[in-house]
């Protein structure tokens, strides 16, 4: 994972969308709740999917937008993280594949998010942002 740093060439854009300092999620139809994201479209910039995305998924208008880094999957997909603040919500439209959208103050478990990876909780916690649960301390084996 390279924070601030951006790889040439992309796969998907994720948004780490915030109402005020709360993360804001969206529930996936099949998989969970999850932040708004998907693949880039040809020509689009990495602003305009993390735009587009979240109005498609959330039904949010976004502000600023920041790039803040990127990940790399096993398979080789890369994609850039980025942040931004919710502006405005509207109601969702049923066209795209999220079913709910929704503000936390601590990111749910992991068995109700679509990546239980870890990946989000690290994501904020590195970026110093807000909503992340409370690390675990490591296991000791006897």
């Amino acid at each position: 994972m390279g924070l601030g740093v951006l790889p040439e060439a992309h796969d998907s854009v994720v948004c780490l969308t915030y109402a005020g300092d709360r993360p804001l999620l969206v529930r996936h139809r099949d998989r969970g709740w999850e932040f708004p994201g998907g693949h880039t479209e040809p020509g689009e910039s990495v602003e305009d999917t993390a735009r587009r995305e979240a109005r498609e998924e959330a039904g949010a208008t976004l502000g600023e937008v920041r790039a803040v880094g990127h990940y790399v999957l096993a398979g080789g997909h890369v994609t850039i993280v980025t942040h931004a603040p919710v502006t405005l919500l509207e109601p969702l439209s049923g066209d795209f594949e999220t079913v709910g959208v929704r503000a936390f103050d601590v990111l749910p478990s992991d068995d109700e998010l679509s990546w239980a990876d870890g990946v989000y909780a690290h994501l904020l916690r590195a970026l110093g942002l807000p909503g992340a649960p409370a690390p675990q301390p490591p296991t000791v084996l006897e």
